[in-house]
């Protein structure tokens, strides 16, 4: 995964004038690109697609554990005994 030396801060403007650059700074450094705009607070992020393979893979083993399918299986406890109560309910 990149480091915080492989990480830039953009303004869209110049992302649109010079994405073969950043591009090229991406897949060469395996490095991120925050794209932000005037007036918005919103930014999105360019990286590289083995980096989000990397990421996406570390998301599938973490939320293969047994506390995860704990929650995940109490959560479908209360959802079943949520639902069955509403069907209970008078229209």
């Amino acid at each position: 995964m990149s480091d915080e030396t492989n990480r830039r801060t953009y303004d869209v403007a110049i992302v649109t004038q010079s994405l073969g650059q950043l591009h090229e700074f991406v897949t060469r450094c395996n490095g991120r690109i925050e794209i932000t705009r005037p007036g918005s607070d919103e930014r999105c992020v360019l990286m590289s697609k083995q980096e989000l393979d990397c990421l996406e893979r570390a998301l599938e083993i973490l939320s293969d554990t047994d506390g995860v399918r704990d929650i995940c299986g109490k959560i479908a406890q209360l959802a079943a005994a949520t639902t069955e109560r509403s069907e209970a309910l008078p229209a």
